[in-house]
């Protein structure tokens, strides 16, 4: 049984520009969370650890970052843990951290895999194939089939039809072709399964808070090799940072109502995503910005977005030009209203409020 931990996308010394004074906090919680990820590597006794991409926010991170990094690197090396790295799409160059002597000199031990893929052969019978980040070039082009128990580490997009179709991107096929046990990604921020058995493939997310476009982050991957063709994978949290996006109906809902919520939820450790949305009646107001500056300092960072839409009345409607989408919409609509019963009508009331504001772009799920 081989047990290793699999960690992606820390993004040290990432600037954090939009946090403003909390930006330097954030700085060094992922200096803090990186250290949790070596001390968890440590307690379980992992034999291997993948860093899979994107240690680093850029290829040339400032010099007592890489310092820091490669302590830390070398913390597993001097305790017997193999510890294989790639370079991600953030801190890949020719003349980046990775290639540079000072920090691979301080990092010992640590295999880092170059452009081309590489295998290396464990004493205690494990294959690891990686490949560094290039752009514009598929990660697992050219791999090497090995043989026995085989895991993988590279970083880069997974294709997904009608979302990622970059040609460059992972194919399902491809992580099936190379024949691995366990591939090891990086590039995305939220943990998740890429590729189910025997050919097992996940993301490992950021270990910790990095933007709110990818709300799973703050984990790593423990991973056991029981046998070729049979592993397990524990995602384990070690950030410090929780996020919480939440949508909240404006039915009923005033400016004391929401209020109370924020009281609620309030916690200096939470990324708060609050999205008001639904059909929202003529004299009801939110005063967000008076809202941001009252709770902003109860949450680490605190995001309100107001995507309600205003419930149009009957003069409203009939601006609408009879010869656009919207007009015709709205008179079929109302056409229907004349024809329909007592029971039948509050419904389509309400269908023609959401028609409208979807066909107007607007988010109106309540």
């Amino acid at each position: 049984m081989i047990r290793i931990l699999h960690v992606a996308d820390v993004h040290l010394g990432a600037r954090f520009s939009g946090l403003g004074a909390k930006g330097g906090e954030q700085r060094e919680q992922l200096r803090r969370t990186f250290v949790r990820c070596v001390d968890l590597a440590l307690e379980r006794r992992c034999q291997v650890v993948l860093v899979a991409g994107d240690l680093f926010d850029t290829p040339h991170p400032p010099r007592s970052v890489a310092s820091f990094a490669a302590d830390q690197l070398r913390r597993l090396a001097q305790a017997g843990v193999r510890v294989f790295a790639v370079a991600g799409n953030h801190d890949a160059a020719p003349d980046g951290v990775w290639k540079r002597p000072d920090f691979l000199g301080r990092a010992e031990g640590v295999v880092v895999f170059g452009e081309q893929p590489e295998a290396v052969q464990l004493d205690f019978g494990l294959v690891v194939v990686g490949r560094s980040a290039t752009p514009g070039q598929n990660p697992l082009e050219a791999w090497p089939r090995p043989r026995g128990p085989a895991v993988g580490v590279a970083h880069g997009p997974v294709y997904r039809p009608g979302q990622v179709e970059d040609p460059a991107a992972i194919r399902p096929d491809q992580i099936r072709a190379v024949g691995l046990d366990y591939l090891a990604l990086g590039d995305w921020h939220s943990a998740q399964e890429v590729h189910g058995p025997p050919h097992v493939s996940w993301y490992a997310g950021a270990p910790e808070f990095l933007s709110l476009d990818q709300p799973g982050f703050g984990h790593v991957l423990l991973v056991t090799v029981e046998a070729p063709g049979k592993v397990q994978v524990e995602p384990v949290r070690v950030a410090r940072r929780r996020y919480q996006r939440l949508a909240v109906s404006v039915e009923g809902l005033d400016d004391e109502a929401l209020r109370a919520q924020l009281e609620e939820l309030a916690d200096p450790e939470l990324v708060l995503d609050l999205t008001l949305q639904g059909l929202r009646e003529a004299d009801q107001v939110f005063s967000l910005h008076a809202l941001q500056q009252d709770y902003g300092d109860r949450f680490f960072r605190l995001v309100l977005r107001d995507l309600s839409h205003p419930r149009l009345d009957e003069e409203a409607l009939q601006r609408f030009e009879p010869a656009t989408v919207l007009g015709q919409f709205v008179r079929r609509m109302q056409s229907r209203l004349q024809a329909s019963g007592p029971e039948e009508r509050p419904y389509l009331e309400e269908a023609l409020q959401l028609g409208v504001a979807a066909l107007q772009g607007r988010g109106v799920h309540g």
